[in-house]
């Protein structure tokens, strides 16, 4: 019995007389390259994610019997994910949707149930990731969650009287409670990332504990203003988390005012790029860093460890990276007593979610309660 075909995807076709490797998209028996490097991983994603979307024309079939969910997923990653402003959003859509166009094919709108979501969810954890990781229930939820989100898309676009199956996914992690770093192990990796030159893990941990920013929205920071991403105005204090004409979403990127702490360090860091004529904040020989810094981070990691001679903890058997600076200016402003509206406000977090996670950490709480 010959093996089902896979969908399409990646591979690293080697250097060879030579030439240097390049990446290939692979689709049964079709070869196409994408013209792109090994270094160039985000430009091959780019083509596939083309490649994907050109596949397959938007289906003319309106019963919910007759579609097939791989055209609907196509239809909904040319449509509406490929002319997304934000390119990561682009790329995580693209990642999630592969596992779902390899399972559900053949399978139609109708045949979205529990049980088959369910399938689905056994069949997903038994796979491993491209890095050779085991896939998690997050994992899943969130693939899941992209054929919600491409059902009900369609549904609206080409079919609004078509009822949008509701699909059984992994429940949502529970918050880390005590996820986030002390101010002496950031201290200890400050020293740690000077010592190893890493001076971009620096900026990265100074700005990410201040202000509580995500790690991507850090990275695209820039010292001018730019309509796309995100800016720092050393005049009026504040760091403008996306770009002037960028659409914001779920994610909010709320605009904040610079810790005093911060400040005289971008002061000094700005002289620096703009003498050297460099615009990104974090950079990388002059250039923006289009990696997610983990291999850097684990580092320095590691460095701060064995100055301590103590290893550093894991949280669910895995080590920090580095949104947990995020946790940590939430942490650090719930124990300092920062009002709650505000502290939301400054982390671009609802009011809700901050309580959530950061009631507890707070010095007075449920004190009157506890002595009534």
């Amino acid at each position: 019995m010959s093996r089902p075909k896979g969908p399409p995807r990646l591979v690293l076709k080697p250097s060879d007389r030579g030439r240097r490797a390049v990446w290939i998209i692979k689709d049964g028996a079709v070869r196409k390259s994408t013209g792109r490097l090994q270094q160039d991983r985000r430009g091959a994603e780019e083509e596939l994610a083309r490649y994907i979307a050109e596949k397959w024309a938007p289906p003319e079939a309106l019963s919910a019997r007759d579609l097939l969910i791989e055209e609907v997923v196509t239809v909904y990653l040319k449509e509406h994910a490929a002319h997304s402003p934000f390119h990561n959003t682009r790329r995580f859509l693209v990642y999630t949707a592969t596992s779902i166009m390899e399972w559900w094919k053949g399978k139609t709108w109708g045949q979205v149930t529990g049980p088959n979501c369910r399938k689905y969810r056994e069949w997903r954890l038994q796979r491993l990731k491209a890095n050779g990781e085991q896939v998690t229930e997050q994992t899943v939820r969130h693939e899941l969650t992209t054929l919600q989100s491409a059902l009900a898309w369609y549904g609206r676009e080409y079919a609004p009287l078509m009822p949008v199956p509701k699909l059984t996914r992994p429940p949502p992690t529970p918050p880390k409670l005590d996820y986030y770093l002390t101010r002496s192990e950031v201290a200890g990796r400050i020293r740690a990332a000077r010592r190893l030159g890493y001076h971009r893990i620096v900026r990265l941990l100074l700005i990410g504990v201040y202000t509580g920013t995500r790690p991507g929205a850090i990275r695209d920071l820039r010292w001018l203003p730019s309509p796309t991403h995100g800016w720092i105005d050393l005049e009026t204090c504040i760091i403008y988390r996306k770009g002037t004409r960028a659409r914001d979403s779920k994610k909010r990127r709320t605009p904040c005012r610079i810790h005093a702490r911060l400040l005289r360090h971008l002061r000094y860091w700005r002289q620096q790029d703009m003498a050297a004529g460099i615009t990104h904040v974090i950079s990388y020989e002059g250039e923006r860093i289009a990696d997610n810094m983990r291999r850097s981070w684990l580092r320095v990691r590691q460095e701060a460890s064995k100055v301590t001679g103590k290893s550093a903890p894991l949280y669910d058997g895995k080590p920090d990276g580095p949104h947990v600076m995020r946790h940590t200016a939430a942490t650090w402003m719930r124990k300092k007593g920062v009002p709650t509206v505000e502290a939301a406000s400054y982390l671009g977090m609802s009011v809700e979610t901050y309580e959530r996670v950061y009631a507890h950490l707070a010095p007075d709480f449920q004190a009157k309660a506890a002595s009534w």
